[in-house]
């Protein structure tokens, strides 16, 4: 893929649309993940460590009592909440196609 520069000769006037006509590349992506997949990156991923309690719940409790100040904490939950945002995203998806 060549971008198209206008004015300059052998620019291909191709627009990205003609790629993904019926949908746009997000959800092209989201589609091809498989639901297994999803659901073993939610109960790997999502859950890790598994002892004391699931690093993701230790998080959403600092973050509900306002403990969630420092930017190692803040990556560390958008890190294990993202396989659990993914399979929201992929349900949602399915919802609204059928």
């Amino acid at each position: 893929y060549r971008p198209v520069t206008p004015g300059v000769a052998g620019s291909s006037p191709v627009n990205r649309a003609t790629y993904f006509p019926d949908q746009d590349i997000p959800m092209a992506l989201l589609d091809k993940i498989s639901w297994p997949i999803v659901v073993m990156l939610c109960l790997t991923l999502g859950l890790a460590p598994f002892v004391p309690e699931p690093h993701i719940w230790e998080k959403l409790k600092m973050l509900a009592t306002g403990d969630l100040r420092r930017p190692i904490d803040i990556f560390d939950l958008l890190y294990h909440a993202l396989p659990w945002l993914l399979a929201l995203a992929k349900g949602w998806r399915r919802w609204r196609q059928s």
